[in-house]
């Protein structure tokens, strides 16, 4: 995984030197449409950025891939390596974190390159080029949705099986065969549009950037508004609020239950609830951090388009960078918050750590010697 990730950085740098070299004599199919990146921004984006502050913002960002790859992969390893973890809410938890090891690998090193180079700025020309530039935004926001449905999954089971105990539980293989492939497949289909809004342009500087725009065949402006609107409506607006709804039910539940559960505090109904409770206090953590990623980044787009009239201001573009690190940093927060809350991850975590460490295979051979040796005394 790592792997592919350094190579896609290098091929995006070897692009990079190539076509400063030829200055832009790359050839790929352009559009020419009016809206043009370049009339974004008000004043040349990061013009202030020494090279001391770029290199702070790329570490930053490669600590970032670095705790969401290894964080997230151990998640996935815990659960499908012990039959105990493999619930219902354990494996959207890992359909999660496939969801934000991809958002991290797509995303990241396009963060890095604009950062050394230009927002926006694309490098690789061609047809090539041209269906990194789609795939890629679609990817990346696919990514996202997965994870927001995944939330939503998670707090409807949570709600179905602590304030409906009674009721049959979903079945895991109604979880493989329709659950998880209907979050990505509702997920893939409203996002399918990036097919025909992102492109590669042609700007005044005769460089390569990949951005979206519905012209010529929609009003460009009021076509993104539009989009923007509905994406924020289905993805962030309806689903937190359902998400909010379904755990305050769940915590009178709760509430209620430990309440009459007082008398008999080591009853296996008090147990079940207090492990109930464990976890909901998991996932409430992780949907308080999952909010407070998403509202900078959606601050930013609010005012982008419906206030600055998509004209960013002077030195408004630290502000985009921050927004954009903290959105994508959820990624690596997750995890943690895992490890911290839920001692089941935790354990995980330590024999995975147990299991890498350099000195284990160590230790085993001076055990075995140390055995051998009092076996030779006694037989002396």
């Amino acid at each position: 995984m790592w792997v592919c990730c350094i190579n896609f950085f290098l091929f995006y740098f070897f692009c990079y030197q190539r076509e400063t070299k030829s200055r832009g004599q790359t050839v790929c199919t352009m559009d020419h449409s009016n809206a043009t990146v370049l009339n974004e921004f008000i004043c040349k984006p990061y013009s202030g950025d020494t090279v001391i502050i770029e290199g702070v913002k790329i570490s930053f960002y490669i600590f970032l891939m670095l705790f969401s790859i290894l964080g997230n992969s151990s998640l996935i390893v815990i659960v499908t390596k012990n039959q105990r973890m493999q619930t219902i809410t354990n494996y959207l938890i890992v359909n999660m974190a496939v969801a934000d090891i991809l958002i991290t690998l797509l995303a990241v090193p396009r963060q890095i390159t604009e950062i050394l180079v230009a927002p926006r700025r694309w490098l690789v020309g061609g047809f090539l080029g041209l269906a990194l530039c789609k795939v890629l935004s679609f990817l990346q926001d696919v990514s996202t949705a997965v994870s927001i449905l995944s939330l939503l999954a998670i707090a409807v089971d949570r709600h179905r099986g602590i304030v409906f105990p009674l009721r049959k539980q979903i079945a895991k293989t109604k979880l493989f065969k329709c659950i998880i492939p209907s979050i990505w497949i509702v997920s893939i289909v409203l996002h399918s549009f990036y097919f025909y809004t992102f492109r590669i342009k042609l700007e005044d500087d005769k460089k390569m950037y990949c951005s979206p725009s519905w012209a010529p065949k929609f009003d460009e402006r009021r076509s993104a508004e539009t989009q923007y609107v509905v994406l924020l409506a289905v993805f962030i607006v309806v689903p937190m609020c359902v998400v909010t709804v379904l755990y305050a039910l769940i915590i009178v539940n709760l509430k209620r239950g430990m309440a009459r559960c007082k008398a008999l505090p080591r009853s296996i109904t008090a147990r079940r609830l207090k492990e109930d409770a464990k976890v909901v206090k998991n996932v409430i953590a992780i949907l308080i951090v999952f909010i407070a990623c998403i509202a900078p980044i959606n601050v930013y787009a609010i005012l982008f388009f419906f206030t600055w009239k998509r004209k960013i201001p002077c030195n408004a573009e630290t502000f985009g960078f921050t927004a954009h690190f903290i959105f994508y940093s959820n990624a690596s927060l997750n995890p943690c918050i895992y490890f911290i809350f839920n001692d089941k991850f935790r354990r995980g975590l330590s024999h995975i750590l147990g299991a890498l460490a350099p000195w284990k295979g160590k230790k085993k051979n001076t055990t075995q010697s140390v055995k051998l040796v009092r076996f030779k005394t006694f037989s002396i």
